[in-house]
């Protein structure tokens, strides 16, 4: 999909290609995803605590 095709969906077909779009990343390995830039910072400290308690992402 296009971003002019993306940006010309109203709201609710938005969510549902974001949602799609997420549930293929983690069908297909993905252990996290996010909607924005803004959730990144909140992944990455997650990631790092995972980490600095032995764990890795899929074995929490």
């Amino acid at each position: 999909m296009s971003l002019n095709e993306y940006t010309s969906l109203s709201e609710f077909d938005k969510e549902i290609v974001i949602s799609k779009t997420a549930n293929s990343f983690m069908q297909n390995g993905a252990d996290f995803t996010i909607k924005t830039m803004n959730e990144l910072p909140g992944i990455i400290e997650r990631i790092n605590s995972l980490i600095s308690d032995g764990k890795r992402p899929r074995t929490n």
